[in-house]
């Protein structure tokens, strides 16, 4: 991801001279331990950096949302209420009870970012269609023979599970991503203003390390830097207007917006 000279996101440049600043290596510039080219310096960041990710994705703020789309899923051979079609990193698989009929399938594959699923969307396979939002039961995926269109999922054992369909279908995957590990002093961090809670949360990393007393207070300061962060995200989602749906119209399936 190329970062602007206006760009709003820190390097991780950025992070590791705050990081020197804070551990008291930054006397000789680019660090007389904590250097880019040291093998342990970006490991280290990467470190504060995920635990960052890891704290505000904890307390539902997502870093980064991502669109994908599963094209060409296949049809389901067999109708059977109990036969499942499982997306996950191995490919598209289908699997029936008595394991007749199972068919393995290398693509479509889960998106190699994908973090989290949030919303599944389908359409039929050519179509020029709305996609149709899906469903994801609170109790886990129904039984039920299957049907021209997917309609339900669940997120179990890192893998979508549908119950397939009689048609061809394409899926729209709104989720979260898992940010790209930082390799160079340019890289980009993709999350606004988390500088020095990076910063910080790396500098617990290293006094642990090296069995430092003052780790925990590195931790606090972390803590109180994400603390604030997600008081300006709560805020800015309080000015979002909501109209709770009113009681006449609970389960007639409309919906709160």
């Amino acid at each position: 991801m190329p970062v602007l000279s206006s760009s709003a996101y820190n390097t991780a440049e950025d992070v590791l001279n705050r990081l020197r600043v804070i551990v008291n290596d930054s006397e000789v510039a680019g660090g007389d331990i904590l250097t880019d080219s040291a093998p342990f310096t970006f490991t280290l960041l990467n470190g504060g950096y995920e635990r960052v990710q890891l704290e505000l994705a904890k307390v539902g703020i997502e870093t980064f949302i991502q669109d994908w789309w599963l094209i060409g899923l296949p049809i389901m051979p067999t109708v059977d209420p109990e036969a499942r079609m499982v997306i996950d990193d191995s490919g598209c698989n289908i699997i029936y009870p008595n394991g007749a009929g199972d068919v393995f399938a290398s693509a479509p594959q889960l998106p190699i970012n994908l973090l989290l699923p949030l919303d599944l969307y389908e359409r039929q396979t050519g179509s020029t269609d709305e996609a149709d939002k899906m469903e994801q039961p609170n109790n886990g995926l129904p039984s039920g023979s299957q049907q021209s269109f997917l309609m339900d999922w669940e997120w179990k054992a890192d893998g979508i599970r549908t119950r397939g369909a009689l048609q061809s279908q394409d899926v729209k995957i709104v989720g979260e991503a898992n940010l790209p590990r930082l390799i160079s002093p340019t890289d980009p961090v993709p999350i606004r203003g988390v500088l020095n809670a990076a910063a910080y949360f790396s500098a617990m990393i290293f006094a642990e390390s090296r069995g430092g007393l003052i780790s925990p207070q590195f931790k606090a300061h972390a803590d109180e830097e994400i603390f604030l962060r997600i008081q300006i995200s709560a805020r800015r989602r309080q000015r979002k207007q909501v109209r709770r749906r009113p009681y006449s119209a609970r389960g007639r399936g409309s919906s709160c917006r």
